[in-house]
């Protein structure tokens, strides 16, 4: 199983998403687009891994707020994302996530934690666009749970699959 660890989107968060990509295409960017449905932040890339993780999901012992901020294109150009407000609660989580799989001894993608939620690949932006131009939707959850994904890829291209949730710990 290609496995990953991550954040789900709220409803109303997803849709501020969405609506963000409509802008994206009304200004003329061309890529491929992420379905609304698989839209997601990781903490934790895994990879193939045989077993079961859900005991390795940590629970958020006190829920925080990540809140939608700007645009960015990762170098080489072949990821456009959104990203949130610097949140110290949310570093302390996925520290946490990636201290929890060293204990069990699960290999992840040593990548520095760069908070983002892709939103298409491989994007050609207009030449005299600005990124910051584009305006993004005004769009705050509460996390209160870490979920397990699997990655299938099907006929229709890739789809993410929530195979586990942490417990919920609501304050």
């Amino acid at each position: 199983m290609r496995l990953f660890i991550g954040l789900e989107p709220t409803p109303d968060f997803r849709h501020a998403l969405d609506e963000l990509q409509s802008r994206l295409r009304a200004s003329g960017t061309e890529g491929r687009y992420l379905d609304p449905a698989n839209l997601h932040m990781t903490l934790a890339f895994i990879g193939e891994w045989p077993q079961d993780l859900t005991g390795v999901l940590p629970a958020v012992d006190v829920p925080f707020a990540i809140t939608l901020s700007h645009l960015g294109i990762f170098s080489g150009a072949k990821v456009l994302w959104a990203g949130v407000e610097p949140s110290p609660a949310l570093d302390a989580l996925a520290a946490r996530v990636r201290m929890q799989l060293d204990d069990a001894r699960i290999p992840y993608d040593r990548q520095a934690f760069a908070p983002h939620i892709t939103l298409l690949r491989k994007p050609v932006v207009p030449e005299n666009m600005d990124l910051s131009a584009i305006e993004v939707p005004q769009a705050t959850m509460l996390v209160h749970e870490v979920c397990l994904y699997q990655s299938v890829h099907e006929a229709d291209g890739m789809h993410y699959r929530v195979l586990a949730r942490s417990a919920q710990v609501r304050s």
